[in-house]
């Protein structure tokens, strides 16, 4: 039983860091939030998605690593051509 609510509280850490980084970005000015999947597995986020240039990339790496419980952040975000 022990097990299984820790896996609980680690899926409810890892949700709440995924809303997290997503309300952050609504409010970054010149961000298109929606182009941005974002996935948190024990801490650990992965982006994936498009956006238009290697600052976009950067600061949508800077924001998620930035919010409390992240661990390491997987920047798989694509420029678009």
């Amino acid at each position: 039983m022990r097990k299984y609510l820790d896996v609980y509280k680690r899926q409810a850490k890892d949700s709440a860091i995924t809303s997290k980084i997503k309300s952050k970005y609504l409010v970054e000015k010149n961000f298109k939030s929606f182009d941005v999947s974002v996935e948190t597995k024990e801490g650990v986020v992965v982006l994936s998605g498009f956006v238009d240039n290697e600052s976009t990339k950067a600061r949508a790496g800077q924001i998620a690593a930035g919010v409390k419980g992240v661990k390491a952040v997987k920047n798989g975000l694509v420029i678009k051509p």
